[in-house]
């Protein structure tokens, strides 16, 4: 897994991420509104990973792909909590997905070139050894 994927874990499992609510919270001016560009509902963790549109559509082909149904939700998000005895690591694939959608997420924030989840997706799989 990318060094990058780690500390993007460390910062979602420590709930340090900057989603917009974090940044108010902390007293940085965010610029216009603390909603989520896609959805305009308040940009928080859950809400990025679990309840965006971006995030729901990637999880269900994820899902789909994978033929296996994850729990998401907030704790399964910060932990992880797939079977040990699994012979597909469907930790690190979910792993993968968040921080796919983290990566899209900022893409979108800075202004950059866009970027599909699922070519950022694919983009992370390939550089695991």
């Amino acid at each position: 897994v990318p060094p990058s994927t780690k500390t993007f874990f460390f910062k979602l499992h420590t709930s340090t991420l900057p989603v917009k609510t974090y940044l108010q919270e902390k007293g940085i001016f965010v610029p216009w509104t603390v909603n989520c560009r896609l959805c305009n509902k308040p940009e928080t963790i859950e809400h990025c990973f679990i309840y965006c549109t971006d995030a729901f559509l990637f999880w269900d082909v994820l899902q789909r792909t994978l033929k296996k149904d994850l729990i998401l939700n907030d704790y399964s998000l910060r932990f992880l909590p797939f079977a040990d005895n699994e012979t597909v690591p469907y930790d690190m694939f979910a792993l993968l997905g968040l921080h796919s959608l983290w990566k899209c997420r900022m893409i979108d924030r800075h202004a950059e070139k866009p970027r599909t989840t699922k070519s950022l997706f694919l983009e992370l799989v390939a550089q695991v050894r």
